[in-house]
């Protein structure tokens, strides 16, 4: 199975199982905060290196496919719920993380700027999109702001899964190291940003 899934010449039915399982994990770890979903993208970025270039670039584009439905789905459910259950205890939880009226605000001047950012900082994704339901930010407009998000987030974590097959030419000791690189970079993220709050 792993040299199927490995060989651009074996079953190519395999890698798209692959796809379809990295598409499904990013969705619903975006979502559904159950999964390291930078993680995810890192390894198989690792393992589709190993695959061919051509399947690196499948990796980047599915996993920023799935991270821009993910957003668009979690930013429809927020603001269809942004005062009611779940959408309320989320911007309660948001509210302990970051000002929401400072947030609109942000994102109503640099809409595309705020949205790279809260993607690529760990913990500031849903801060960030509550915010844009409570100012009522228009779903057109979020819709065509969040494309270079999604599309920079994958390529970012695709870019440590390329440092991770750097390390061994044993696909999965890259995998792995990709995915330790990306709770890394996640962990150091969220430690300068504790120091800077303080």
């Amino acid at each position: 199975m792993l040299t199927d899934l490995l060989d651009p010449a074996a079953h190519a039915d395999h890698w798209l199982w692959a796809l379809c399982v990295l598409l499904a994990a990013v969705v619903v770890g975006a979502v559904l905060p159950v999964l390291p979903t930078g993680a995810v993208v890192s390894a198989m970025a690792a393992l589709g290196h190993h695959r061919s270039w051509l399947s690196l670039g499948e990796v980047v584009v599915v996993g920023a496919a799935a991270a821009y439905v993910a957003d668009l789905v979690l930013y429809a459910l927020l603001l269809r719920g942004a005062h009611t259950g779940p959408g309320r205890s989320l911007r309660r939880r948001a509210e302990r993380y970051g000002h929401l009226d400072e947030l609109g605000e942000r994102l109503a001047r640099h809409d595309v700027g705020t949205l790279v950012t809260s993607r690529l900082l760990p913990g500031a994704r849903v801060p960030v999109l509550v915010a844009a339901a409570a100012a009522e930010y228009p779903v057109a407009r979020f819709a065509v702001a969040d494309v270079v998000p999604a599309a920079s987030w994958a390529l970012a974590y695709s870019v440590l899964g390329l440092a991770g097959r750097g390390v061994s030419d044993r696909p999965w000791v890259g995998a792995a190291v990709a995915v330790a690189l990306g709770f890394a970079a996640s962990g150091a993220v969220s430690l300068a940003r504790r120091l800077r709050s303080r």
